[in-house]
């Protein structure tokens, strides 16, 4: 996945802060009310300074392996958890409590021991300047 936006910061370490405008998806949602834009951390192997306009890559692959991490596992972790707490206390509240339960402890674990979302390779990368079409493009 590719976007335009524009660097405005540099940090240590050859990363960049970059702001890119909200996707027209994510506009439609109406859960961040009042940000049209969004400011991510971003390797910057090209030198880009603040005031640049770039295209920022973020690996499918990699994208697919996040996705997995915060949404499919804890899906499987809150099945489970209904099922164990369904069949330990027999009822429905149970079923849901274990569910909950098991979902919690997986973020919990997540959040403590597995810093997968922090790995390098998680982290966008500035691939190149971007072109006068695509900057109005994202502007636009």
């Amino acid at each position: 996945m590719e976007r335009v936006g524009l660097v405005v910061g540099e940090e240590e370490n050859d990363l960049a802060r970059v702001q890119f405008r909200r996707h027209s998806l994510c506009e439609k949602c109406g859960q961040c009310r009042g940000q049209d834009e969004v400011t991510q951390e971003v390797k910057n192997p090209i030198g880009a300074e603040e005031g640049d306009w770039v295209m920022v890559k973020v690996e499918d692959k990699n994208l697919v392996g996040a996705s997995l991490t915060l949404y499919l596992l804890p899906l499987l972790a809150l099945l489970l958890g209904y099922y164990a707490g369904f069949s330990l206390g027999g009822s429905e509240a149970w079923g849901i409590g274990g569910g909950l339960f098991f979902m919690g402890l997986f973020y919990l674990i997540l959040r403590l021991r597995d810093k997968t979302l922090e790995k390098e390779e998680f982290i966008p990368i500035i691939k190149r300047f971007a072109l006068d079409k695509e900057i109005e493009e994202s502007k636009g």
